[in-house]
């Protein structure tokens, strides 16, 4: 009877242990995923067009690394904004999908990173047209201090993240 008493027990504990280990690996790679994000949507291959690495700049905003830089504000009490006071832009998550503001036009994008609409809040029609690639060339430009500050992981899990999110960027 005791030695049928220690097995279970030992049974017990060797499960327990490995309940834990195995939610401390998830709850790591759930992190790990997040603060590097930005990293490794750059690495991932996409379809053209679609912009991981802004996407998830914004959508990981709470998680992310967020240097302190002059000019750049960051929002979170809410929706995600990352604000650029110099050149009075913000980028920011609207309901799974994202805009870009400057100035009295916003420019939305879907939740790929690909141009949805353009509204201008004066009234007027846009005296130019509206480039879609040159539009996402100036947010890179605008907000590339937050973008080239992103770390390297020590661990690299790109495997995981691509598994997670190819699919939607392709």
């Amino acid at each position: 009877m005791k030695s049928l008493k220690g097995i279970i027990i030992g049974i017990i504990l060797v499960f327990s242990i490995g309940v834990v280990v195995f939610l401390g690996l998830s709850l790591y790679a759930y992190s790990n995923l997040k603060y590097y994000s930005v990293y490794y949507a750059q690495q991932m291959p996409h379809k053209e067009g679609t912009e991981p690495d802004l996407v998830m700049l914004i959508e990981n905003m709470g998680s992310i690394y967020t240097p302190k830089i002059e000019g750049i504000r960051y929002d979170d009490d809410g929706g995600n904004a990352i604000e650029n006071t110099k050149s009075e832009t913000v980028l920011s998550d609207a309901m799974g999908n994202f805009l870009y503001l400057k100035y009295h036009i916003t420019i939305g994008f879907d939740s790929t990173f690909r141009l949805h609409h353009v509204s201008d809040f004066t009234g007027e029609q846009p005296k130019r047209e509206i480039h879609e690639d040159e539009i996402k060339q100036e947010i890179r430009e605008v907000f590339a201090p937050v973008i080239d500050a992103q770390p390297k992981p020590r661990i690299n899990l790109q495997w995981l993240f691509n598994m997670k999110y190819q699919d939607r960027f392709n």
